[in-house]
Formats: structure tokens, C-alpha cells, sequence
């Protein structure tokens, strides 16, 4: 009898093992990368940090829940999944089969490799222009079209092509869009109106000519509300308008910034690279510059807002995050020099407060090596980030993100729960926030 309760007490001890220490089999060892010497190293993101870099947050609460970042395996083996964009996804064939790939660490399928100029497969990150279409007019040298996202084409500008059908850039993606075109611009106010639905693949790339990886951190889903999906318009990611004599904003994109309405240029450059005038300030669009300086080779400071070559990263959050809560006023472009390691941590951040499930946090921080300027990977910087954020308290990433922000970077609760309901519809502060 003895032997037998010994035999259940052992079985016993040893399905509770099993049960609580789930097999990792889902989880995938990050990629090696060929990132310079000077990125920091994260541990294995398939385990709980043994001993992470915590924050002040974190070494306050040693009981903190700790988990592990997801991962999705559907797609073991790695391979480039070929799909076709629908007619009416902003995204390129190879923009959109990477977003389909069930693996978000995937990247390197669609990227297989940067060069150490930057520049050896060229920038993939423009989206394709969506068709509209009206093949029923008669034949004319040049048509004219309205595009507005309301059918009374209220303050709709006029545009004019030499086809039968529109090449429309830069839709707000999952929205509806009315058009009409006629062969003279007096017949077009009785033109016929047709309808448009634009898809609402994530994330919204836009076409700023002579910029590179501009995309909107909008149009991501919420788990804030229910259906919830992050407002686009306010918050612009992208690379440098000015790259000296290689690249630079053109007539054209000025054009574009002006309407897409964009108020504010947040450079995050090292300070001598910061002009005291935006390069996207014109006489008839006034654009503001805020100078946000974060020091190069800072990395391995950033999440924790402090670093020996930079003691002002967190105050710098806090104004940036300042502007932020003012988008709807003053919608932002921010960037540092390739749109990659400090914007991506500033978006990293502001993503995580608004909800955004860490999975598609990880999809857009790795699209910018669509850019190819940067050779980004998960395992470089994105993994650690995410790791100590997930060691934080809270029983959310989005309540450990806003733990974060408030806690150790001093940004005001007021501050933060503005940016939640001006960037998520439907949401309401909790009492007293």
C-alpha cells in the first residue's frame, strides 16, 4: 500500500510539472544577424529573461508576471510564402505575402539580405497605387477626377489623367472612398459616383516621393476596445527627409506631407544632424520642428531611457509623447535617420500603450527592412525590448507598456490616457485616470 501511494504521489508531482511547464515547441530560436558589433545581444526570447536589464519598474516589483514573447509556426519552415495582393491592398505582392506569413519573424524569406552601403536591393517600401476605374468614358486626351472619402466631394481638389482609370496613393486603409471622373472638368460635378473599398491590411505604407519606410502606425487592431482599431493621420514613421546629396524630399512629397496634414517633424538625429528648420516646412505649409535628439550607440539604454553617452533619453520620451498627445491638432512625422532603432523604439512604445497585440508590434517594427538600408531583426533589438516589458507588472502588454511610460519615464497618466482616446475611438479613461 505504501509502494502505491509513493507511485501516485510521483505521478501526481510529475503531471503537475508537465502542466506547468508547457513544452516551447511554438516558440523559434531568433535568427543570427548581421547587424554591426555595436547592437546589443538579447537572450533567447523563447525563455524568460534569466537576469534581464530591468527598470526601476521591474526591480521594484520582483513578482512581477513574466511570460514569453509569441511566437506563430505555422509556417515551420521558413520559405517565402508567395501571395498576391488584392486589387484593392495598398501593399505590394511582396509587402502583402510577408504580412500573410503566419510567422512575423519571417522576415528574412521576403529581405534575404541588406548590404553594408544599404542600397543593394533598393527600396521596397513604397505601396502601390490603388486603380480607380472608368473605362465607360468616351475616348479624350485627358480625364478629370475627385476622389473624397465622403460622397459630397466637400473640398475635394481636382486631378487629372491621361487614362481611363486613377492611380490613387496614400488611402486610409479598411475605408470607404468616392470617386467620379468625366472628360471635362464642367461635366464632372454630374459624373457618375462609384465606390471604393480599400482593404485593411496593415500596416498603411505611404508614398511621401523622396522618403523612404513612411508608413502610419494607425489601422493596427486594439485590444483596448472591442473592434477596436488604431485611428490613422496622426503618427508617421519614417526615414530622414534630408540625406545630404544621396536623397531628398522632393516638390512632390512636400506636396504629399502638406496633405496628409502633417504639423509636426519630430527628428530624433543625433543633435548636430538636427536643422533648426524642418525640411518639410514650406511658405504656404508651416511644419514645426521638435528636436529630439537621441545619441547614436545608445542601444543598449534606450527601453530604460538613460545611457552613459545620452542621461536625457527618458526626458525626451516625455516631450515626444507630449506632442503625441496633441496628433489630432498636429499630426507627427517622426524619424531618426533610417526610421529603424529609435523611431522603431518610440513606435514600439506607443503601439504597446494603444493595445496593439505584441505579435503585430514585432510585424511592424521588422518591415522596415523593407526600406533596405537597415538589415532589422527581431533578435536584435526588438526581442529585448519586448522581454522586459513583458517582466514589468500588469496583466496586459498594453498595461505593462503604460506602466512603463508612466513609471520610469515620468509621462503624466492625463498625458498618456490622452493619447488612448484620441488615438483609439471608443475609448473611455477609467475613473480617476
Amino acid at each position: 500500500m505504501k509502494k502505491q501511494a509513493l507511485f501516485v504521489l510521483l505521478l501526481s508531482s510529475f503531471l503537475l510539472t508537465a502542466c506547468g511547464n508547457p513544452a516551447t515547441s511554438e516558440s523559434k530560436a531568433p535568427e543570427s544577424s548581421n547587424q554591426p558589433a555595436q547592437s546589443q545581444q538579447s537572450a533567447d526570447p523563447s525563455q524568460p529573461a534569466s537576469q534581464p536589464q530591468q527598470s526601476s519598474a521591474a526591480q521594484k516589483s520582483s513578482s512581477s508576471p513574466v511570460g514569453s514573447i509569441p511566437y506563430d509556426t505555422s509556417n515551420p519552415s521558413g520559405t517565402k510564402i508567395e501571395q498576391t495582393a488584392p486589387e484593392n491592398d495598398i501593399h505590394t505582392d511582396l509587402q502583402y505575402s510577408f504580412i500573410k506569413d503566419p510567422d512575423w519573424r519571417n522576415i528574412k524569406a521576403y529581405i534575404p539580405s541588406v548590404s553594408a552601403e544599404g542600397r543593394s536591393l533598393g527600396d521596397l517600401s513604397q505601396p502601390k497605387a490603388l486603380s480607380l476605374k472608368f473605362e465607360e468614358l468616351g475616348e479624350a486626351q485627358t480625364y478629370y477626377v475627385q476622389v473624397s472619402k465622403d460622397n459630397k466631394f466637400t473640398n475635394a481638389e481636382v486631378r487629372t489623367t491621361t487614362k481611363k482609370s486613377y492611380d490613387f496613393y496614400n488611402a486610409e486603409i479598411g475605408t470607404k472612398y468616392y470617386y467620379r471622373a468625366a472628360v471635362s472638368e464642367d461635366t464632372l460635378a454630374s459624373a457618375t459616383v462609384k465606390e471604393y473599398q480599400v482593404a485593411d491590411t496593415a500596416p498603411r505604407y505611404v508614398h511621401v516621393d523622396g522618403v523612404i519606410n513612411f508608413r502610419d502606425t494607425g489601422g493596427w487592431k486594439t485590444t483596448l476596445v472591442n473592434n477596436g482599431v488604431v485611428k490613422q493621420g496622426l503618427y508617421y514613421r519614417c526615414a530622414q527627409f534630408n540625406n545630404g546629396s544621396r536623397k531628398n524630399i522632393t516638390a512632390a512629397g512636400l506636396q504629399t506631407i502638406k496633405e496628409l496634414g502633417i504639423k509636426v517633424d519630430i527628428d530624433m538625429r543625433d543633435s548636430g544632424n538636427v536643422p533648426s528648420t524642418s525640411p518639410i516646412n514650406t511658405a504656404d505649409w508651416p511644419v514645426e520642428i521638435l528636436k529630439a535628439s537621441v545619441a547614436s550607440g545608445s542601444e543598449d539604454g534606450r527601453w530604460e531611457g538613460d545611457h552613459s553617452r545620452d542621461h536625457n533619453i527618458a526626458a525626451t520620451y516625455k516631450k515626444i509623447f507630449e506632442a503625441i498627445a496633441n496628433a489630432d491638432q498636429k499630426p507627427i512625422a517622426l524619424h531618426c535617420t533610417h526610421g529603424a532603432d529609435r523611431t522603431g523604439i518610440v513606435s514600439f512604445f506607443l503601439l504597446g500603450l494603444l493595445g496593439v497585440d505584441v505579435k503585430d508590434i514585432g510585424r511592424d517594427y521588422v518591415m522596415t527592412r523593407f526600406a533596405g538600408e537597415r538589415a532589422v531583426m527581431p533578435n536584435v533589438e526588438f526581442d529585448n525590448w519586448a522581454q522586459k516589458t513583458i517582466a514589468l507588472p500588469g496583466m496586459t502588454f498594453a498595461e505593462k507598456t503604460y506602466y512603463h511610460l508612466n513609471n520610469d519615464f515620468g509621462i503624466a497618466k492625463d498625458t498618456l490616457e490622452t493619447i488612448r482616446e484620441k488615438f483609439v475611438p471608443g475609448y473611455t479613461r477609467p475613473a480617476g485616470a
